[in-house]
């Protein structure tokens, strides 16, 4: 009885914290190793465009590590500001770009060209 207890414990622990059980989460990067930096504050990156959508002005890239923001490698979201031109970037484009902390605490691309 014991044994049959003690494995049905282990068991559920182990369904609980499977990479299944993971992959419904939304996960927000927006603070993601951040260091104390303050507004204005710029970092250039190389990354590939997973995704553009115009309309929102917001693109979605995989980036190599920036550290001068603390931000390792990842995927993510970034608002581009109005002045940035989205048209000739597409999904497989490698691109340079930079960033720039607003008063708001948000990043948001400012710059991006495509890579030399």
């Amino acid at each position: 009885m014991v044994r049959t207890f003690v494995s049905a414990a282990v068991l559920g622990l182990f369904i609980s914290t499977s990479p299944v059980a993971s992959q419904d989460m939304k996960m927000d990067h927006s603070g993601h190793g951040q260091m104390e930096v303050k507004p204005g504050t710029e970092a250039s990156g190389v990354g590939v465009i997973n995704s553009v959508d115009a309309d929102k002005g917001i693109i979605n890239l995989t980036h190599e590590p920036m550290p001068d923001v603390g931000w390792p490698t990842m995927t993510m979201d970034l608002p581009v500001t109005k002045h940035v031109e989205l048209g000739g970037i597409k999904a497989g484009d490698k691109v340079d770009f930079k960033v720039k902390l607003g008063r708001d605490k948000q990043y948001r691309v400012i710059e991006i060209l495509p890579a030399k």
